[in-house]
């Protein structure tokens, strides 16, 4: 008679590959990539240290997963769509909105990233450089919109725009969580987006320059 197959544990199976790379992000996000460690992770997971190296072999090799993970949920979570209003304010609120929500998701891998920045500028820009020039281009697009709709006056520069708008938010969010700021988050983009569009809307006839 043949001997049953071995039963897998829980841990074992597939489904301990996505709770590591969870797990990994709460713990690079809470620790920081160097205070990190693998049994850590391990432990958050609910499995063992031999299963995480068997996914992922090392560390850095689990790090580059998450990152890659992190970027492609950010790259979704900022994805507007279409159907904007035409209104410049109403726009740029929808965009800051957006981005807030991805960044309150992804917010411990993104300050792990800035931490390690030097050390790891690869990643570093894999993370928050390069997830964040399609977004920055889909605020340029609607500004030029805006623009030539003359609603914008110009010489104004949409890619620094878009830039310095999502700089200003993302330092919101730090603030705020490091209980620096005495505005909430509907506070904090209100008052970013109504003080952007003032600098660059264009003065209605009769206005004063």
């Amino acid at each position: 008679m043949s001997a049953e197959p071995p039963i897998k544990k829980a841990s074992e199976s597939t489904g301990a590959r996505p709770r590591l790379l969870e797990a990994a992000r709460a713990e690079f996000g809470d620790k920081g990539i160097e205070a990190a460690t693998t049994r850590g992770i391990a432990e958050r997971a609910g499995c063992n240290e031999v299963t995480l190296f068997r996914h992922f072999e090392t560390k850095q090799k689990l790090l580059v997963a998450v990152v890659q993970e992190t970027s492609d949920e950010f790259r979704a979570l900022c994805d507007c769509g279409g159907g904007f209003s035409g209104n410049l304010l109403d726009d740029l609120m929808r965009f800051a909105q957006v981005y807030n929500a991805s960044l309150e998701r992804c917010e411990g891998m993104a300050r792990a990233m800035i931490g390690e920045s030097r050390r790891r500028p690869t990643l570093a820009k894999e993370l928050i450089g390069d997830v964040l020039e399609p977004f920055h281009r889909s605020i340029a697009a609607n500004l030029e919109q805006h623009r030539l709709a003359g609603r914008v006056r110009a010489g104004i520069d949409a890619m620094a725009f878009a830039e310095v708008l999502t700089s200003a938010l993302m330092g919101g969010l730090l603030r705020r969580s490091s209980g620096l700021s005495g505005l909430d988050s509907d506070g904090w983009i209100r008052a970013t987006v109504e003080i952007f569009v003032r600098g660059i809307e264009s003065q209605p006839p009769g206005g004063n320059a």
